[in-house]
């Protein structure tokens, strides 16, 4: 695989370093800028003929990068949650590859595929911000803990009707995700509950690189996509790529 990358911050840098560890990726193409990662895969490019996928940490500068990405006909893969909401790609488009719509929300996801109809599902992610005092409480794998939480964005077109989505605000350089299901089983019911606690941008990189991985694989068909479209491909690339999740089963 052949990727094409615009590492406009640490983010990026992250993303670019978790790449260049995976197996399948033959050169990295930077956009913009020198490299110094040390690694002959690793070039400065200018056209994106012959690469295989584009992927971008920019948030300011997409529609340029679709345009360039749709007249090659690759994909593109970007981290922001939002972006090119009003257009109708003729490409594959993933978009929000990061911590809360990327991994949160395909932990839930794969989860789901295990039962027909959940009972009730929760999505949680932190995000950066003094720890509230009341609303809804949360629990993330150590040393996040518990905290309180309040109502976050649909991070997950086409979740479980009734789908929770929370946000908990945290100081300092760790980022916490949690997914919980609950569903009835031929046992009784079972709440299973993924958890992830780890450095912030250790897992933004992860977010980023395990969508470029998935669609470079032609995980995501033509049409703008969230990565929880093809859930079991973005965890897989996240969990060779380090991702740690914390399992626990509760039975009712």
């Amino acid at each position: 695989m052949k990727i094409a990358f615009e590492a406009t911050g640490r983010i990026g840098s992250r993303a670019t370093r978790v790449l260049l560890a995976e197996r399948s990726v033959e050169a990295i193409g930077l956009i913009g800028r020198r490299s110094t990662a040390g690694d002959p895969r690793v070039s400065t490019i200018t056209n994106l003929a012959g690469w295989d996928v584009l992927a971008t940490d920019d948030v300011q500068h997409i529609e340029r990068r679709y345009r360039q990405a749709s007249d090659h006909g690759i994909p593109l893969v970007v981290s922001a949650g939002e972006a090119l909401v009003s257009l109708d790609p003729d490409i594959p488009l993933v978009v929000g590859s990061n911590h809360g719509s990327g991994l949160a929300a395909c932990l839930a996801a794969h989860e789901c595929t295990r039962h027909e109809t959940p009972m009730e599902v929760v999505v949680g992610w932190t995000e950066p911000g003094r720890p509230l005092r009341d609303g809804h409480p949360i629990v993330f794998p150590q040393p996040i803990g518990n905290l309180w939480a309040h109502g976050g964005e649909n991070i997950w077109p086409g979740a479980p009707a009734g789908t929770l989505f929370l946000t908990a605000p945290v100081e300092g350089p760790w980022t916490g995700l949690v997914a919980r299901v609950t569903a009835a089983t031929p046992e009784g019911v079972e709440v299973r509950t993924l958890g992830v606690a780890d450095d912030g941008t250790y897992l933004a990189g992860i977010a980023l690189a395990a969508a470029v991985l998935a669609a470079g694989t032609g995980a995501y068909p033509t049409g703008r996509h969230h990565p929880a479209a093809a859930p079991r491909d973005y965890l897989e690339a996240a969990l060779r790529a380090g991702l740690e999740v914390a399992t626990f089963l509760e039975r009712r």
